[in-house]
């Protein structure tokens, strides 16, 4: 006897009447909106081998009795409001357990350090819980998991060498949100065309390989050093997402990441890389996002970007890139955010960037050489919503089009930017740092960086963060800016 009401719009508290369904096999009650505690009672149900409350607005703690479901083999209470301890009485007689999730609760770990659990569980959510400040050691007793996200756990600890025993199962490995230190072994054990997940944590040392091909590889904002191996495309060839950004990373960005042509995502900001940018990064033909921002690198941008006509989203800020826009840029056309602010760019800015880029929502030239007259034809851009010119060298008029800027002059409220590369819940954020100081809409302010005043006019802003921002600035400068320090991010 099966029960499935998920995925609709149920109030209410959960009923105790479901108790009295004593052959109950599966109860499936996830994403409503159900309230309330879980009712003890549902312990009684000796029959049930599933159960999925995941995605309600339950609150409470989760009752003990659910221990004494011999028969269960997957538990599904994640995405709640739920807290308490969960000890070993919840899982007493668990033994047949094989889906645990707990995910996005309050929940805190109160077992002893030498537990052994009595299942083995092959799949094991349990982000977001409070497992630490220590390596939780009942883990090593699991041979058989398969997926594992200990994310956010508060684990305060380094990695232990036995977890690398259990790690060459592992389709998925997220211990993100932690403060992990040390070392990784390296290479990584895991199976092929995994997915590792080891961001925002203190880890330290090379930037580590793998044994097998995996798929994604998020390493960003550690304490990582060194250059990037050369031997990284030869270790993953068909790698779809790869983010080393936020590290202290230096040198050269190898030539050979041009042969790992399935990326989808490549992130290497905020690092120290230096050099030019490869143009073997031409050949990743399916990239969607890519952001190098906030390097060292020099030289010109590579013409092979011409190739990359699937890009959607382009971050080179903050480098020391010279020369001028390339008229292959017109090849991009899915472009929908182009930053290439803080360089050391210096041409005019050339028409055709107003013509060709329907979806492009972000362009950033801020800080940089770009000098001339302001091209009318950058008001053809239908979808721009945020464009900075700043601090250039810039003359003339500002365009009696850019009255035209459609997107600008309609009030948004909701700014939806689709995932780049999302794989199992990971993908690249847009983002885009603007910061100015306190100002209104046409009143002037002293901009304390340079001893200019400034002068602010706001054509449109959304909710929450800068959309569709056009300000006047120092005389011969546009400025894109929010009347406070601000983050535009679409997600």
């Amino acid at each position: 006897m099966y029960l499935s009401l998920s995925n609709n719009h149920l109030v209410g508290n959960l009923p105790e009447w479901l108790s009295q369904l004593n052959n109950l096999v599966g109860l499936s009650l996830d994403y409503n909106l159900f309230h309330g505690p879980i009712p003890a009672s549902l312990g009684n149900l000796q029959n049930l081998t599933g159960v999925n409350l995941s995605g309600n607005q339950l609150n409470g703690t989760l009752p003990d009795s659910f221990g004494q479901l011999s028969q269960l083999s997957a538990l599904d209470v994640s995405l709640y409001n739920l807290i308490g301890s969960i000890s070993e009485v919840h899982f007493s007689k668990l033994n047949k357990l094989k889906f645990l999730g707990l995910s996005s609760n309050s929940f805190f770990s109160n077992v002893s350090s030498n537990w052994v659990p009595p299942f083995q569980v092959q799949d094991l959510e349990v982000g977001s819980c409070h497992l630490g400040p220590t390596f939780p050691a009942w883990l090593r007793t699991q041979k058989e998991v398969t997926s594992l996200d200990i994310s956010n756990a508060s684990i305060s600890d380094s990695i232990p060498n036995w977890f690398w025993d259990i790690s060459s199962n592992l389709s998925l490995l997220n211990v993100s949100f932690n403060q992990l230190h040390g070392q990784l072994k390296n290479p990584l054990t895991v199976v092929p065309f995994a997915d590792v997940d080891l961001s925002s944590n203190f880890l330290e040392g090379p930037t580590p390989l793998s044994t097998f091909e995996i798929e994604l590889l998020e390493l960003s904002n550690n304490r990582f050093s060194g250059p990037i191996p050369e031997k990284l495309a030869q270790s993953m060839p068909n790698l779809v997402f790869l983010s080393l950004s936020g590290n202290q990373l230096t040198g050269d960005i190898p030539v050979s990441i041009g042969a790992m042509v399935s990326l989808v995502v490549l992130d290497l900001s905020g690092n120290s890389l230096s050099g030019s940018i490869p143009s073997s990064i031409g050949n990743c033909s399916f990239l969607n996002a890519m952001d190098l921002s906030f390097n060292k690198l020099s030289g010109e941008i590579p013409l092979s970007f011409s190739r990359l006509n699937q890009l959607r989203s382009l971050h080179l800020s903050n480098n020391k890139l010279t020369g001028s826009l390339p008229s292959s840029f017109l090849n991009l056309s899915n472009l929908e955010t182009l930053d290439l602010g803080n360089n050391r760019l210096s041409s005019e800015i050339p028409p055709w960037i107003g013509s060709g880029f329907a979806d492009l929502r972000i362009l950033s030239l801020r800080s940089n050489a770009f000098f001339g007259e302001i091209p009318s034809t950058l008001s053809n851009l239908s979808s721009l919503q945020v464009l900075d010119l700043a601090k250039n060298n810039l003359a003339g008029s500002i365009p009696v089009t850019f009255g035209d800027f459609k997107a600008m002059s309609l009030e948004q409220y909701i700014n939806e930017y689709p995932p780049y590369g999302k794989c199992r819940g990971v993908y690249y954020e847009e983002s885009l740092i603007v910061n100015i100081k306190d100002g209104g809409g046409g009143s002037i302010v002293e901009d304390s960086s340079d001893g200019f005043s400034d002068m602010w006019f706001y054509l449109s802003i959304g909710l929450g963060y800068a959309v569709g921002i056009v300000a006047i600035s120092k005389p011969n400068f546009i400025k894109c800016f929010s009347a406070n320090p601000v983050e535009v991010s679409f997600i």
